[in-house]
């Protein structure tokens, strides 16, 4: 039977970025260019306001998966002193602030109307809040997840603290989403970060985990020294 490492729960939470990143941007399909009375009929149907929720949840489960993947990606040995490693996790800790924003935002409208029992707003503002959830994925989550995607990258070239075959592909995955942010269409390569997040996974999952390190013999024989001398003295 495998054993499930802090590893393999790190491959786990990676994959689920993966799923939760398509479902952030599959769950709603706000129409567009439709006129202020389309606009309205379609929020107007509570399973789209509820799709806007999923979208929601989806994002907040983004922000929470990928805290698992930050937190082990900081205990790897080789990279524990790599700059870009360091770098790499700033941007996660960005990434996961701005999509814990947007998942507020997708869900606010189903939460006002369904749950508060309040009337739902006007066009201008359901335009707003889409326009404002298009600019977070699309310029400011993205840019920040190219970043992080290619810092964590560099540092496993730099380090082989993972497959070397995932750093490549995160460079190329990075350098796609951040020339796509630039030209204005981040949101669109959103695949490519999906990409990523499966791939870190493999490489999670495949990493090799001794069952003994050297530290953890350093450490046992030092014990056994102290005891003995405390044993010893009269």
């Amino acid at each position: 039977m495998t054993s499930l490492t802090p590893g393999r729960v790190a491959a786990v939470a990676a994959a689920l970025v993966g799923v939760f990143l398509f479902w952030t941007v599959a769950a709603v399909d706000v129409p567009h260019e439709a006129s202020d009375a389309d606009l309205l009929a379609w929020w107007q149907q509570s399973g789209n306001r509820w799709s806007g929720v999923m979208s929601g949840l989806s994002a907040i489960g983004v922000a929470v998966a990928l805290g698992i993947v930050r937190h082990h990606l900081g205990t790897l040995a080789a990279a524990r002193g790599s700059a870009w490693m360091g770098f790499g996790r700033t941007m996660a800790t960005a990434v996961a602030a701005v999509w814990l924003v947007t998942g507020a935002l997708r869900a606010s409208v189903g939460h006002l109307v369904d749950v508060m029992d309040e009337p739902l707003p006007g066009a201008d503002v359901l335009r707003a809040l889409t326009a404002v959830n298009y600019v977070l994925l699309g310029l400011s989550g993205m840019t920040v997840l190219g970043m992080m995607i290619l810092g964590v990258s560099v540092a496993v070239l730099r380090t082989g603290a993972l497959a070397r075959w995932i750093g490549w592909l995160g460079a190329g995955c990075a350098a796609v989403v951040l020339l796509a942010t630039l030209a204005q269409y981040g949101a669109y390569v959103t695949l490519v970060a999906i990409l990523w997040s499966f791939g870190l996974a493999v490489a999670l999952w495949r990493q090799p985990q001794p069952s003994v390190t050297s530290a953890t013999v350093a450490s046992s024989a030092d014990s056994s020294a102290a005891a003995s001398s405390v044993s010893a003295t009269p």
